[in-house]
């Protein structure tokens, strides 16, 4: 056998070829009218084993063989005979699947009398809790919507977020204001509105929580402390993900668009660009320093040039101002 052949070998037990059959189908490709004594010839196959391998390469249309003493076997063009098989395996695989939405009715009748196992699944673990939003992220057809919060375990590129918006998936973040007060979050939420996530900033955000194309839901089951991240509860189509799906649209339209003042009106210089995101977030001088990376006083005098530059004196005059910058 040529070094191609064995690294081709097997490639055909996908359509339930076996690798004997195929062995002999490729023999046969390059020295069609062969009998079966010259296809094994130098081979150690045993007579038995090649009759029953070409019967069968027979029965599944990749061979066919002439009339005479011996019979000589004529090999089946290949992009025919490949393609009627897997078309074959495609119908089988369509109604394996129109199978297990029958036995899925099944399923849900021997249950019904443990509703609760459909409608919430509980796991344990952050591993088992980051490995299902994992499954479930990388699922995503539509839609992603998500509640983001602190305290954060591990990295915060995510970039299972970036690979659905790569795919053209929808997805939107209601950040807590508590959020900014981590360092360089300010820098990855950027990074996240430029590749496509639309953001927004509420002070009221109750938990983590993800919704993937409105069918499934995860979220913590505690509230804070070590529960909330040992945790978790996936929720399935019910009453239950219909109202969280309807407190996350509620909540979206009641929060402030993460960059609704980078596109209204003449934008400020860079420096003031962040203070004013910073500030309209509700955080404080030290939460602002932190997040910039700068010292509290430098910190205060930027905010101290921003208030002069709009001819202000206090916190609430500025936000004044710059609620009518974000509306006109």
């Amino acid at each position: 056998m040529s070094t191609r052949e064995r690294r081709d070998q097997g490639k055909l037990s996908a359509v339930g070829v076996a690798a004997l059959d195929e062995q002999l189908y490729r023999r046969l490709l390059t020295t069609p009218g062969s009998t079966l004594a010259e296809l094994t010839a130098g081979t150690e196959i045993g007579a038995t084993r090649a009759r029953q391998a070409i019967a069968r390469l027979e029965r599944c249309g990749l061979v066919s063989r002439r009339p005479g003493v011996p019979a000589r076997f004529l090999p089946a063009p290949p992009d025919v005979a490949v393609g009627s098989l897997i078309a074959h395996r495609q119908d089988e695989l369509e109604r394996a699947r129109l199978a297990a939405e029958s036995l899925l009715a099944d399923f849900h009748q021997g249950t019904r009398y443990e509703h609760t196992s459909q409608v919430v699944e509980l796991i344990s673990g952050q591993a088992a809790i980051s490995q299902r939003a994992v499954q479930l992220m990388s699922g995503a057809e539509h839609e992603v919507v998500v509640f983001d919060k602190p305290p954060y375990v591990g990295a915060q590129d995510n970039p299972d977020e970036m690979d659905a918006l790569a795919r053209g998936v929808r997805w939107r973040a209601i950040y807590s204001t508590e959020s900014l007060t981590e360092p360089g979050q300010l820098a990855t939420m950027t990074a996240f509105r430029d590749a496509g996530e639309q953001a927004r900033l509420s002070p009221v955000v109750p938990t983590k929580l993800v919704i993937v194309d409105r069918r499934l839901a995860l979220l913590p089951l505690g509230v804070a402390g070590a529960d909330a991240a040992e945790t978790a509860v996936l929720v399935h189509p019910s009453s239950l993900l219909s109202l969280l799906v309807t407190h996350f649209d509620g909540m979206w339209e009641r929060s402030i668009p993460f960059d609704q003042h980078l596109n209204g009106g003449q934008p400020p210089a860079k420096s003031e660009q962040r203070v004013l995101q910073l500030l309209s977030a509700g955080l404080k001088d030290e939460a602002i320093a932190r997040q910039l990376g700068i010292s509290l006083r430098t910190t205060r005098r930027w905010i101290a040039h921003v208030m002069a530059d709009r001819g202000v004196t206090t916190r609430f005059q500025l936000g004044l101002v710059v609620a009518r910058e974000l509306t006109s």
